[in-house]
């Protein structure tokens, strides 16, 4: 415990768990981080009614339980917060929710004008509630590249480019001196767990490390255990039974707008031998996709899974090799040429190297600059 608490003290001093804020001078003589966080907290226009707590559309575990373990922080401290999601949730997600025992949040679909709200894993409103534009935003808690909303004008905005939002969460539980209660540890270790692939992903860090070893530590959990209940949520993740392509293209998608364009980017992958069927049938999807949404252009990137020829690793049958980029749209060839070099094929690009959509989305952006 004393090398996690440590570890914990470093990051904090290294701004792991910083704050960034359009007021830079709200508190005369701020004491500690916990300090200046809880003054802020105070100086926002909560209102009179619920405050809501949102992942993004399409929520993922780590969307959701951010949201969950996060109303419970702000409960703590007083203030009226909710947890709900704006769609349905995965399988995944029902899994995990199961496994460790934790409710899942009610749907909520829109919120009304000047509806208080605190967005978690997202920060750009064509992956908010629907209502966002309309309503008061007083806090964003994400791990993604700079969205439009974390450019106007958030009373406080916490972003690392790290491997899980709940990280982040964790950090503030520690910052502000709560305790975490086992329901919610399990909560966002389900969190952790899910989006940095079990410490596997390359972007997480050591901050994830830190709260992983923290949370199982604490629930009692081995290494060993906790990579059975991974594989066992990867299971669920991966069963697409009864769910159509388009069901499956929309499974984990997230929208943009982006200096006058609109486009989207699914998050998927597909396994060597089943590679080229997969993509036909996901871009075949595509322009039903483009129309509905009104984008200018779609994409997702497909992780290729190849065949593990490592004796020493036998439980893994495949594992991770490139990234497939396909593309629909005006456009949307020129933009996915420019990042991964020439097309393999008409609407298939391809980069050696596996590419989360973290990189990829900024990269879109740059080319959409010029």
């Amino acid at each position: 415990m004393m090398r996690k608490a440590t570890i914990l003290m470093m990051l904090f001093a290294l701004g792991m768990f910083s704050s960034c804020s359009v007021e830079d001078n709200f508190m005369d003589t701020p004491t500690t981080p916990g300090d200046e966080l809880r003054a802020k907290l105070r100086t926002l226009d909560w209102g009179n009614d619920t405050c809501y707590v949102y992942g993004h559309k399409t929520p993922d575990v780590d969307a959701v339980t951010s949201a969950l373990a996060y109303a419970r922080l702000m409960r703590s401290l007083g203030y009226n917060c909710k947890a709900k999601v704006s769609s349905g949730m995965n399988r995944e997600t029902a899994y995990i929710a199961t496994f460790f025992g934790f409710e899942l949040p009610e749907l909520k679909t829109s919120v009304a004008p000047q509806t208080r709200l605190i967005l978690t894993d997202h920060a750009d409103y064509m992956q908010c509630v629907d209502g966002a534009r309309e309503a008061v935003i007083l806090q964003v808690i994400d791990h993604h590249a700079d969205g439009e909303i974390a450019q106007s004008g958030i009373p406080i905005v916490r972003r690392e480019m790290i491997g899980s939002t709940n990280t982040i969460i964790f950090g503030m539980y520690h910052e502000l001196g709560v305790a975490i209660d086992d329901e919610t540890a399990r909560i966002m270790l389900a969190g952790i767990v899910s989006d940095t692939k079990n410490l596997t992903k390359v972007s997480a860090c050591a901050a994830d490390t830190a709260a992983w070893e923290a949370l199982t530590e604490q629930l009692g959990i081995s290494p060993d255990s906790m990579a059975v209940v991974y594989k066992q949520m990867s299971k669920a993740s991966d069963d697409v039974s009864g769910m159509t392509d388009k069901d499956i293209f929309l499974s984990d998608y997230k929208g943009y707008e982006y200096n006058g364009y609109l486009f989207g980017m699914a998050s998927l992958d597909t396994k060597e031998e089943e590679a080229d069927d997969y993509l036909d049938r996901m871009l075949a999807v595509m322009p039903e996709v483009l129309d509905e949404k009104g984008l200018d252009m779609v994409f997702a990137k497909i992780d290729l899974k190849v065949r593990n020829t490592d004796p020493s690793d036998p439980d893994n049958k495949y594992v991770d090799a490139g990234t497939y980029l396909i593309y629909y749209g005006t456009g949307a060839r020129e933009v996915a040429e420019a990042i991964f070099g020439a097309s393999l094929r008409v609407g298939v690009a391809y980069s050696e190297t596996k590419l989360s959509r973290k990189v990829i989305v900024p990269l879109i952006q740059k080319q959409l600059d010029s």
